[in-house]
Order: C-alpha cells, then sequence, then structure tokens
C-alpha cells in the first residue's frame, strides 16, 4: 500500500519549490537594477561603445583646454583682455563638456566624471580671476621689475596650491570610476 503524502509535508514541498523558483528571481532583478545584466551583448556592446565615444571626447576637451592656455601667452594683452580670455576659455569647456552628456547612451560614470571635472573648472575661474586681480592691485603701486617677480611668484605659489587641493580633492572618486570603466568594459580608457 502507498502511503500519502502528508499535507504539512505537500505544503513544505510546495514552500520549497515557491522559495527555490522566488529566490533567483529576485536575484535577476536586483543584478538587472544595479546594471550588472550582460546577458544582451547588444546593449553591453552600445554602450562601451558611447563610453569609450564619451570618454575620448572629454579628453579631448581636457587637452583642447590645457593647450589654450599654454598658447594664452600674449605680453600686450591688458589684464582684462587676459581675464576675457581666461573666462571665455572655462565657459567654453564646461559648455563643451554639458555637450557631451547629450548622447545619454554612455555608462553613467563618464558623465559623473564629466561633473565632477566641471565643477572643478568653474570652480578654478574665481581662483584664477583673484590672481589676475592682485596682480593687477599690484601693478598699480609702481613695483620695480623685481617687486613684480617676487610677488608674482608668491601668488603664483598660492594659485597652484589652491588648483592642486582643487583637482586632489576629487581624485579617488575619478580614480574609481576611471578603473572600473576600463574593467566593466575591458578597455584602456586615455589615462584621466
Amino acid at each position: 500500500m502507498e502511503k500519502e503524502p502528508s499535507p504539512h509535508s505537500a505544503k513544505s514541498i510546495a514552500r520549497n519549490i515557491t522559495v527555490g523558483v522566488v529566490t533567483p528571481v529576485l536575484a535577476a532583478a536586483i543584478i538587472y537594477f544595479l546594471g550588472f545584466n550582460r546577458g544582451d551583448k547588444t546593449e553591453f556592446n552600445k554602450k562601451k561603445e558611447a563610453t569609450v565615444k564619451a570618454w575620448n571626447m572629454y579628453m579631448q576637451n581636457k587637452d583642447i583646454f590645457a593647450s589654450v592656455f599654454k598658447q594664452m601667452d600674449d605680453s600686450n594683452a591688458t589684464m582684462e583682455e587676459l581675464r576675457g580670455r581666461v573666462n571665455h576659455e572655462i565657459d567654453v569647456t564646461v559648455d563643451n563638456m554639458e555637450a557631451i552628456k547629450k548622447d545619454g547612451n554612455a555608462d553613467q560614470r563618464v558623465y559623473s566624471t564629466i561633473d565632477i571635472v566641471s565643477q572643478q573648472i568653474k570652480d578654478i575661474k574665481p581662483l584664477m580671476n583673484t590672481f589676475i586681480d592682485d596682480m593687477e592691485n599690484f601693478l598699480t603701486r609702481n613695483p620695480s621689475v623685481d617687486e613684480v617677480k617676487d610677488f608674482a611668484a608668491e601668488k603664483q605659489d598660492g594659485l597652484l596650491d589652491q588648483v592642486y587641493k582643487l583637482k586632489k580633492r576629487d581624485s579617488i572618486r575619478l580614480n574609481v570610476f576611471y578603473n572600473d570603466l576600463n574593467k566593466e568594459y575591458g578597455v584602456k580608457l586615455p589615462d584621466n
């Protein structure tokens, strides 16, 4: 004679089956939510391509920004002309970086990197304007050439220290984004 399963054991089996089905579904939902799903290679490759493209555009903007400042040496310019050029280049660079985000298909960490660096560049603007103001005010005293050199060196050291602290402020987060992007997409992006 076969023994019928007891209702208690049938409930236990049903519960175990249900938990066995529900747990992977919940895990899959969390993995999808966190963005670790790589099941769709087409979507992954699209995101990878958009990420590399956005990163390269970001680096190109940084390189142009640096190049323009290196070429800005014009001893015939007035302080106001110099201020205008500095402010213009900062504004143009920030606008260009913001434009990169309009595509919207790249990894969010690229856009976060752009946001952080754009804010750093915006934060440099008042530092540079203060430096120009200080130099301009000092020149009203009719200092000697040696006094100008000494004052400029002191102010330059102060400016460079402030810029260094500004760059260092977000360096850990930027490095984490950079390293994670390289790892996740199996690429070697140009160094930040």
